[in-house]
């Protein structure tokens, strides 16, 4: 009925489906009340929204170089309309640089969606939603010299980032900004640690949208990953034990056959 090897992965991922629809069912007739555990990263975006909104200086957002096929990306726009959506209540400018033309439509049309739900509609700049360059080193130094140029207060950078995650860094920082960073690019997560005020550390962006929206979708969609979680590391515990007391042959068996 199976490829070898594949009958584990589909009841893997059968148990997945499940645990979602169990987790959404529960959570829409108010049966359970999920707790995302407190990411100060997080609370820290509206604050910086604030800093800006006084300083009468803009809100840079940076969602990395990933395109449609990365899920960062995917979990830095969920992040972005949260975003955008506040700086629109508080009339403060948002200026988001978009890494590959071939995300630029979509992520305006993130920008602007979030500016018309808040009723703002006719305060969305689209020449704030800018795309420079889908060569590496263009985009990033027109980032660096636009941060200069337009003193930003607050940059918030979720996304995949390599080698340019430090430059954005210290370039904001001259520039006196209060910084936001997060990825799940392992390589990079310790300059995010190192150089912004608040870091995301690893899947924390994936939560970060369900952490801000409290949607019962998404917060169910991160309950069931950590059951997952939970399921694979018991599995994994099982197989230590097992091979540890020398009778790990039956489940070996047992994998190789499915």
């Amino acid at each position: 009925m199976f490829a070898d090897g594949m009958g584990v992965d589909f009841l893997l991922i059968a148990f997945l489906m499940v645990a979602v629809g169990y987790a959404l069912e529960r959570t829409k007739k108010g049966l359970a009340k999920w707790q995302i555990r407190k990411i100060p990263g997080l609370d820290a975006i509206e604050e910086g929204i604030g800093r800006a909104t006084e300083m009468d200086r803009p809100v840079f957002y940076l969602p990395g170089s990933g395109g449609f096929s990365d899920p960062q990306l995917l979990a830095s726009m969920a992040v972005l309309s949260e975003v955008a959506k506040v700086t629109a209540r508080y009339d403060t400018r948002l200026i988001v640089c978009v890494p590959m033309s071939s995300v630029y439509p979509v992520i305006e049309e993130v920008v602007r969606q979030a500016y018309v739900s808040e009723g703002k509609a006719e305060r969305f700049r689209a020449e704030d939603v800018r795309w420079f360059s889908d060569h590496y080193f263009g985009y990033a130094i027109a980032i660096i010299g636009l941060m200069f140029k337009e003193k930003v207060a607050t940059n918030i950078m979720i996304g995949t980032f390599a080698f340019d995650a430090l430059m954005y860094a210290e370039a904001a920082n001259q520039a006196g900004a209060i910084q936001v960073g997060g990825t799940a690019a392992t390589t990079q997560i310790p300059f995010f640690v190192a150089a912004c005020d608040y870091a995301l550390i690893g899947e924390e962006i994936y939560a970060a949208a369900a952490y801000l929206t409290k949607d019962p979708v998404r917060v169910a969609t991160i309950v069931a990953e950590d059951w997952a979680k939970f399921l694979v590391t018991g599995l994994v515990v099982l197989g230590v034990l097992l091979q540890t007391a020398g009778k790990a042959d039956g489940l070996r068996n047992f994998l190789n056959q499915w």
